[in-house]
Order: C-alpha cells, then sequence, then structure tokens
C-alpha cells in the first residue's frame, strides 16, 4: 500500500557522492577547535573517548537510516516525529536541534573562520565573520549557490591536511622541532570520562545525508554505508592529528588558546603549516555556515507551510523563490554570539551547548525509531537498523550521558532554550492549530511523504 503516490526525484547521487555529503557539514572550523582542545584537556587517552563515541555514533546513524530509508524526504526529524509522538514534539525536534545548532555552532563557525583570517592577514575576527555571514545572507536571498560540489572537495582536502599532518608530525617527517612524548592519560582518568562532549562533537551531524535519500541510488545500501564509513574515515584523521599535535605543542596552548589547531599545526610545521591549516579552516567553517544558512530556512520555511510556524515564515520572495524571512530569522540568530566576548572557554560553551540541544533531537529520533517498528510493523524498510532494539539503547544511554557529564552549566546554558520551545509548542499546537499535542499524525494527512506498507 502506498499513500501520497508522486513524482519522485530522480536519484543520481553513489556511494561517493553520498560519503562527501554525510562528511561535509562533520568536519568543519568548530571540529578542528573542539579536537585540538579536547586532546589538550585529555592527553593521548582521548582517543579511546574518541572510539566510544565513533561506535555509539555509528548506532544513532543506523536509526538515521532506517527511518530515512522508509520514510524518504527533506524533513527529516519532524516526518519522523510526526507519525510517532504528534505535532508538538516534531515541532520541539526542530527547533531544539537546528536553532541552536545555528545560534551556538553556525555562528561560532564564522568566529573560528574570522580567528583563522586573523592569525593570517590580521583582520578583526569579528569584522571577517560578520562580512562572511553578511555575505551568505545575500547569496542564499538571491538563491545563489555557493560552493556547491567543491564543498565535498573541500572537505575531502581538509581531511587529506589532517592526515598528512597527523603522520608528518607522528614520524616526525618535516617537522621543524623535536616530538617530546607525553603520559597516556595526563589528568587522570576522570578528565578522558568528561572529554565524551568534545569527542561525539567529531561526529555531529553525520546524519544530514539523510534528507538526500530520495536521490541516491540504492539508499538502503549507500547511506548507512556513507555514514558508517564516514565516521570511521573522521576518526582516523582526527585522532592521526590530536596525537600529533600533542607531540609538538605545551597542553596548555590547547587549551588557552581561541585556535588550538593553528598553534599545533604552527608547532610542528612553523608559520607555513599554521597558514595552510588556517585556509582550510577558513573554508571549512565557511562552507558549513553557508550550509547551515541555505539548510535552516527551509526546515522554518516547511513548518510553516504546514502551520506549525507563524505564517510569515513562509514567506517566498516573488522574484528569487527564496524564503526571505526564514533567511533573516536565522541571519539574526547567528548574529547573537556577536555580543558576547569570545576566547576559547566561551567558543567551547558554544560548541557544548549546540551538542547538548542536538543529543536532544538525537534522542527523539531513536524514540521514533522504537514507536515506529510497534506502531507500523509492517511499514516497508528497505533498510532496517541491525540486531534491534541495541543500537538505540546504545544511542539513547550515550546521548543522555554525555549530556550529564558535560556538566551543570552547560545543562542551564541549553536549559532557556529547552523550556522556551517545549512552551511554544505545546501552546501553538494547542491553541493555535487546535490539535492535539502529542496525537500521532497519520502518514496520509502528512503532505508530500510517500510510505509503502508490505502485504
Amino acid at each position: 500500500m502506498t499513500q501520497h503516490n508522486e513524482v519522485t526525484l530522480k536519484r543520481v547521487l553513489g556511494f561517493w557522492q553520498s560519503f562527501g555529503i554525510a562528511v561535509g557539514l562533520v568536519v568543519a572550523g568548530t571540529t578542528m577547535v573542539s579536537l585540538a582542545y579536547t586532546f589538550g584537556a585529555t592527553g593521548p587517552a582521548f582517543i579511546i573517548t574518541a572510539a566510544i563515541a565513533g561506535v555509539a555514533s555509528i548506532m544513532i546513524a543506523m536509526s538515521y537510516a532506517e527511518l530515512a530509508a522508509a520514510i524518504p524526504g527533506a524533513g527529516m526529524i519532524v516526518d519522523y516525529t510526526l507519525p510517532a509522538m504528534g505535532r508538538s514534539m516534531a515541532i520541539f525536534g526542530m527547533l531544539i536541534g537546528y536553532i541552536v545548532l545555528i545560534t551556538a555552532g553556525g555562528a561560532t563557525e564564522c568566529f573560528v573562520a574570522g580567528q583563522s583570517a586573523e592569525a593570517i592577514w590580521g583582520i578583526n575576527y569579528k569584522l571577517f565573520a560578520g562580512i562572511l555571514l553578511t555575505f551568505f545572507l545575500v547569496i542564499n536571498c538571491l538563491g545563489v549557490e555557493f560552493l556547491g560540489r567543491s564543498q565535498v572537495i573541500l572537505t575531502l582536502g581538509m581531511i587529506g591536511i589532517l592526515v598528512v599532518f597527523g603522520i608528518g608530525g607522528l614520524l616526525g617527517i618535516g617537522t621543524i622541532t623535536e616530538p617530546t612524548p607525553i603520559a597516556f592519560a595526563p589528568f587522570g582518568w576522570s578528565a578522558v570520562a568528561a572529554s565524551m562532549g568534545g569527542a561525539i562533537w567529531l561526529y555531529i551531524g553525520i546524519e544530514y545525508v539523510c534528507p538526500m535519500s530520495e536521490e541516491i541510488v540504492n539508499p538502503e545500501k549507500n547511506v548507512p554505508k556513507a555514514m558508517i564509513s564516514g565516521v570511521i574515515v573522521i576518526f582516523i584523521a582526527d585522532m592521526l592529528f590530536g596525537q600529533a599535535i600533542l607531540l609538538y605543542t605545551p597542553l596548555e596552548t590547547l587549551t588557552t588558546s581561541a585556535i588550538p589547531q593553528l598553534a599545533g599545526a604552527e608547532a610542528m610545521y612553523g608559520e607555513a603549516g599554521m597558514i595552510a591549516l588556517a585556509i582550510a579552516t577558513i573554508f571549512a567553517g565557511g562552507s558549513s555556515a553557508d550550509s547551515h544558512m541555505a539548510a535552516v530556512p527551509r526546515m522554518l520555511y516547511g513548518l510553516a507551510r504546514d502551520g506549525m510556524l507563524p505564517r510569515i515564515f513562509a514567506y517566498i520572495h516573488p522574484r528569487f523563490r527564496t524564503p526571505w524571512v526564514a533567511i533573516f530569522a536565522v541571519f539574526a540568530c547567528m548574529s547573537i554570539p556577536f555580543f558576547i566576548g569570545l576566547d576559547i572557554n566561551s567558543i567551547m560553551t558554544l560548541i557544548y551547548t549546540a551538542c547538548t540541544a542536538w543529543l536532544i533531537s538525537y534522542i527523539i529520533v531513536q524514540v521514533d525509531l522504537i514507536i515506529l517498528r510497534k506502531k507500523y510493523p509492517k511499514m516497508h524498510r528497505p533498510f532496517r537498523s541491525p540486531i534491534y532494539p541495541l543500537p538505540q539503547i546504545i544511542g539513547i544511554c550515550t546521548s543522555a550521558y554525555t549530556i550529564y557529564i558535560m556538566g551543570t552549566e552547560i545543562i542551564l546554558s541549553t536549559l532557556p532554550y529547552v523550556v522556551g520551545f517545549a512552551a511554544y509548542s505545546l501552546l501553538w499546537v494547542k491553541f493555535k492549530m487546535k490539535e492535539k499535542c502529542f496525537a500521532p499524525v497519520p502518514f496520509e494527512q502528512m503532505a508530500g511523504i510517500t510510505v509503502k506498507f508490505d502485504d
């Protein structure tokens, strides 16, 4: 049985394109900062936490792969949550997962790019970040695709640089100073346990390939393969680079510098190494910020079109055919951090806040899968998460533990978003939409969704 049998998108993306999309938003400027900072705060033993986080991320990715294959579409968490837990949870999941992301993580991408530019050219980092953000505002309002497929090339180039720097540093090839070995866990195992937030941030966003499932050849195979291989490649590249910079950079430098990855590159290969990684960081951070500016307004537009946000967010400019109000709203959210002072502590607070919010959305998706398995046992699932429900239990427990271990300060910084978005989601559905807040929405009432059922 099929609901909403509509014309489908052309499947043209193979494994490598899927891999590039999956990794594209993960290897970003903030990832490099978090990687170097957490290695400095933990020591070589961070590899253990990163490996655990990688396994958990693969478990979480299995849920996204199953849901994307069964409920293909660009709505992702909204489309998965509507039939499982209803409108209020769908609205809350989208807002907590992506509005906090752009406010904290997206803006920080611009800052990291700005600080890298300041290290090379001396331009004020906030000025550069502001110019970058305004540039992305203009091109997205005009409907111009920036970077496009070249984002994949830039991302793979960034991975290549990390691997080259990592292998070169570990083997002492061409380095300007001699390596100095350090203890495996210089700050004790409690510091290793506390590094889970920095570890999980290395992989967050790997599921961004899922909205493209309708355009991917054999998505039931290529989507999970892209996410799993993406996590593995990211782990290898990050660990090589992180272990290498520990041999040449004082731990205090890595935990106090606002751009610790550049400090590590400079310690290994001098100014040339620093400039090479700085340029790569500018492009990686900038392209990630642009992706947020392009994707999140479309999510806001979709919610508004379906009545789950104020109608003004569904406004489309008559000439450029882009959601101007939603784009300006995202621009405003990404501008908020410009009004605070920025050092490594505030950068990591913004990263951990975005991480906490995103992990809440991860928990929601794991619960979605469990509910839909029970509610729709005959729904056609081209890909099924193996050894169900173990991956979902691991995903939920790891996400909850990571939120807990990041500490009270981060939880409190995320709490206003949680309370605000929860209140909006409940009040809007109950009083504006006049619907039951947690009543699952049947697939036939979900516009643009094609779902098949086995006989």
